[in-house]
């Protein structure tokens, strides 16, 4: 028998995942060892301080089906509006991926309104596949989400989070204390555990963006505005900390239904607006606290109605025309400041579109951002903040 070139496939590309997950974990022991020697000494590096943070903090005794009912009712009529929203608002490629594989699930417990499929997943989702995309370890989650979390992964994951706690510190001018960093139990959140607190997946880059944040606020009321606020982590410090605020997050719909879960168990003193429940105008979001909208709501708000609008990473992978058309919207309704931290090429073309197009804002400061240069080499991320002429 011929031997054809289409039998061969298959081994082949078995052959490659092989190398290139061998490649992954050679590079994955180097950086255990490198980091190793960069704490040696170092009290915090112990291994227990992982199995501790992993420990479950699960919350099986809440009943949520209100609150899981109204985040419901939103998402449906936002998905059904998305529908026919501009391309434009449209979910990513890689989004839609995500869709149609891992989120598939909680999309089909939100769009049928299984609650009780609904509080099992929120109830878990920072260890659950409904928080995918959200949550970096979840791409790695049959690694440390199973019996018993192998050292090497509890050394390279103690290390990144110790990188990121002397960043954090060095970032914030060693202002804050470590119990800064806690968090609500919502979610059966992970982490290490430092001085006592869990320190859980993410806390350091995200107190320190809602520092950067608060840092640009004038005293008294302020509207921070944020595309793509993922879960909510960021909102839950700037909440937290900040008086006299009003927080409006702008993101795909399946993520709103997170955000809206894990701020409305944390913050449930405060008002929210949720999609459907009213217009969005200066009257309506003059009445909230935390206003949780799909992304084509942009195009509904009012100018001029942001102190601050904050981007992390989110519009990174759009195509040029997306990219041209969400700061459009971001020229129309920011004030004062537009702060944008991701990666470098999105940034410097960030920063060529507004020169050419968009003249009523100057670049403030740019600045190489180091929270992953432990791992990559070079300035592959950076923070630019952007004024708005005469603030």
């Amino acid at each position: 028998m011929k031997l054809k070139l289409k039998h061969l496939r298959p081994p082949l590309r078995a052959a490659n995942a092989a190398k290139a997950m061998a490649a992954a974990r050679w590079d994955l022991a180097r950086l255990a060892v490198r980091c190793e020697r960069h704490f040696a000494g170092d009290a915090r590096y112990a291994l227990r301080s992982v199995s501790e943070g992993f420990a479950a903090r699960i919350d099986d005794q809440s009943d949520d089906a209100a609150l899981l009912d109204r985040i419901c009712t939103a998402y449906i009529k936002a998905v059904e509006r998305d529908q026919h929203a501009p391309a434009i608002y449209k979910a990513t490629e890689w989004w839609e991926l995500q869709r149609r594989w891992t989120l598939k699930p909680v999309i089909q417990a939100l769009a049928t309104r299984d609650f009780e499929a609904l509080q099992r997943m929120y109830g878990n989702f920072f260890r659950d596949p409904c928080s995918a995309g959200l949550i970096v370890v979840q791409s790695m989650a049959k690694d440390h989400f199973g019996e018993r979390i192998k050292d090497i992964d509890r050394r390279v994951y103690l290390a990144d989070a110790l990188y990121h706690i002397d960043y954090w510190k060095a970032q914030t001018g060693g202002g804050y204390a470590m119990r800064d960093l806690s968090g609500p139990a919502i979610g059966n959140p992970f982490g290490v555990v430092i001085d006592g607190t869990l320190l859980r997946a993410g806390a350091a880059y995200q107190h320190y963006c809602a520092h950067r944040i608060r840092c640009l606020l004038q005293p008294g009321a302020a509207t921070v505005i944020e595309i793509g606020g993922g879960f909510g982590g960021m909102a839950y410090y700037l909440l937290r900390d900040t008086t006299s605020l009003t927080y409006i997050d702008f993101d795909v719909p399946e993520s709103i239904a997170l955000t809206s879960y894990y701020l409305l168990k944390a913050f449930p003193q405060l008002k929210f607006l949720l999609y459907g429940e009213e217009e969005l105008t200066e009257e309506t979001i003059s009445r909230a606290d935390v206003v949780l909208m799909p992304v084509f709501e942009l195009a509904a708000m009012p100018e001029a109605s942001a102190d601050v609008v904050f981007c992390s990473h989110s519009i990174s992978d759009l195509s040029h025309g997306a990219m041209v058309a969400y700061l459009n919207d971001i020229a129309r309704i920011t004030q004062d400041h537009f702060l944008y931290l991701g990666n470098s090429s999105s940034g410097k073309a960030i920063t060529e579109l507004v020169k050419s197009e968009y003249h009523s804002f100057r670049l403030a400061e740019m600045r190489f951002s180091g929270w992953h240069s432990h791992r990559i080499a070079g300035p592959s991320e950076i923070e630019s903040h952007y004024r708005l002429d005469g603030s």
